[in-house]
């Protein structure tokens, strides 16, 4: 029975393209938004096109010979013949995990039980092969996030392990926070977008050699509380991810980028694939955010 367990969005807050090329990643639920299992009998538009999804999904389910001994699909096309959809807040094509969140309902509600299922290593790889439905090839550190409900770090692509993230300092100016970009992206074409750069010789280079270390690094002071150099590579990750990322930067977006590293006011990076959604930023002052973003949507994430 699936009691509508209720399954949250979550946030990639360090890694975003590097946890392809095996970089470490940091991921953490996002409590916003979430979404579950639901029975509908007179289902609205959204509903038919939810269930419609999972129709779709269960038929790659069913071929994929990896994932078919590990979910009970009879019993899933069965609950989709009889109104079974996904009822989300979570917004789509903004880097939340919105189908990592389907797959972590589906993979709960319908796993046969084993042991497997309890190596977190494992349970990844079943939830990547799930994912690789909606994003053609997914890392797995999506729905392990939403299904999880716990912050997860990335060590390496066969290394991952949850983890407990700094204490807050509430009397402190110093925070990460999000802004609401108001636009959609769109991982699978920004992430083929990517893989077409990693052509380039000299972005390769840069990307294997410099940037992946700086994520690496970031995560790792993060984590440490060192955050005297986890500042430096925060600024560090925003001015090279405005150099070398320009296509993965949303466009309404790039003047605010370019005048909070001339400013020193604050900073920002990529929240997951780019193109939209959310943006993370990183300011030594909270009281001056709002004067930078008066009209924008911002939410403070992390303060310490």
């Amino acid at each position: 029975m699936m009691g509508n367990k209720i399954f949250f969005s979550k946030i990639l807050l360090f890694g975003e393209y590097g946890v392809i090329k095996n970089s470490k990643a940091l991921v953490i639920p996002y409590k916003k938004y979430f979404g579950s299992l639901k029975f509908s009998k007179i289902a609205d538009d959204y509903q038919k096109t939810s269930n419609a999804n999972l129709k779709a999904f269960s038929d790659y389910l069913k071929d994929n010979k990896f994932i078919g001994n590990k979910i009970n699909i009879l019993k899933f096309k069965a609950d989709i013949d009889n109104g079974l959809y996904f009822d989300s807040t979570i917004p789509e094509s903004y880097g939340l995990g919105s189908s990592g969140a389907v797959v972590a309902a589906v993979y709960y509600s319908y796993k046969y039980q084993n042991k497997e299922e309890l190596e977190i290593n494992n349970l990844k790889s079943i939830l990547s092969q799930m994912e690789s439905f909606f994003h053609g090839n997914s890392s797995g550190i999506d729905p392990l996030s939403c299904y999880i409900q716990k912050p997860v770090l990335v060590e390496s692509k066969i290394n991952v392990k949850l983890i407990d993230v700094p204490d807050q300092n509430l009397n402190s100016n110093r925070a990460l926070f999000l802004v609401d970009t108001n636009s959609q992206g769109n991982t699978q074409t920004l992430v083929k977008t990517f893989f077409e750069k990693l052509d380039d010789i000299n972005f390769q280079s840069f990307f294997e050699n410099d940037f992946v270390s700086i994520i690496n690094d970031t995560i790792t002071n993060f984590l440490d509380c060192n955050y005297e150099v986890f500042e430096k590579n925060f600024i560090d990750l925003s001015k090279k991810t405005l150099t070398n990322f320009q296509e993965m930067l949303p466009d309404n977006f790039k003047k605010l980028w370019i005048d909070g590293i001339e400013n020193e006011e604050y900073y920002l990076k990529l929240c997951g694939s780019g193109g939209g959604g959310y943006l993370i930023g990183f300011t030594r002052n909270l009281k001056t955010i709002e004067k930078h973003f008066p009209a924008k949507k911002i939410e403070i994430l992390f303060e310490f």
